[in-house]
């Protein structure tokens, strides 16, 4: 990985051609792109950067080499590697800096490296004047880091941090709604009670996010052994659940405890 790393920044610092090529080498390499042709285009877009150190079209061609390795070859250890690069070389620019450490968490987290993705996801909210749609992202892709490393009061403090903070009707119901899930991780069940009743009560929320919702509370209701409770909630979301069998197969398990 250091030696990928390394040899794209030789890129950048490569010497000035007499005659920029950007006409020949980098519409080609979009070109190239667009027919399907990755293995050329990538040696363009490497061209291009070794030839035009100081070229327009440089955060481009870093671009489409991340989207070939990750998208096209599905090898986000060397998307990681030249966002890592690109990184270097745009960090000064704090807007595009925290866009490019939230993907470059995104390319670890795929590969399961979720400590290093925390780390990315903290560094890219350190910079300011953030819009709020991406500190949502952000935060909630820490908050599922901090889950999958089974840091459970992390990721429910983020959790929490999100339903407060954002503005976006949405995105709170489905910060709440992980909050509850993650607290049944930890069997916190009066809490995570709390946080599906007052989501279900919330207004302007998808109707699939109250269901889901619904269904998980259900869920606690039925280990409390309150069978009649929890179908009686279960009988609300049967037209509105994404899995509407599922339902009715719980429906039906639970009327043969209370018959």
């Amino acid at each position: 990985m250091i030696i990928i790393i390394a040899s794209l920044l030789l890129m950048a610092q490569g010497c000035d051609k007499t005659k920029d090529n950007t006409s020949k080498v980098i519409d080609k390499a979009r070109s190239n792109f667009i027919s399907g042709f990755y293995v050329d285009s990538e040696k363009g877009f490497e061209r291009y950067l070794q030839d035009n150190p100081q070229g327009p079209h440089r955060l481009e061609a870093w671009k489409y080499l991340v989207k070939i390795a990750s998208e096209v070859r599905h090898d986000s250890a060397r998307g990681a590697a030249i966002l890592e690069a690109m990184y270097l070389e745009f960090g000064h620019n704090p807007e595009l800096a925290a866009t490019l450490k939230r993907e470059l968490a995104e390319m670890y987290i795929r590969t399961g490296q979720y400590k290093i993705a925390v780390e990315a996801l903290e560094k890219s909210l350190e910079f300011q004047d953030q819009p709020q749609e991406q500190l949502d992202l952000t935060r909630t892709l820490l908050a599922e880091s901090f889950r999958s490393l089974r840091n459970y009061d992390l990721a429910i403090y983020t959790y929490s941090d999100i339903a407060k903070s954002t503005k976006n009707k949405t995105t709170k119901a489905r910060a709440i709604f992980e909050m509850a899930h993650t607290l049944t991780l930890i069997q916190a069940w009066e809490r995570a009670e709390s946080e599906l009743d007052k989501l279900i009560k919330m207004t302007d929320v998808p109707v699939e996010i109250k269901a889901e919702a619904a269904f998980m509370l259900a869920d606690i209701y039925e280990n409390r052994h309150e069978y009649k409770r929890a179908a009686e909630l279960l009988e609300t979301i049967v037209d509105t659940y994404p899995n509407p069998y599922a339902v009715r197969y719980k429906l039906d398990y639970l009327q043969e405890k209370f018959d």
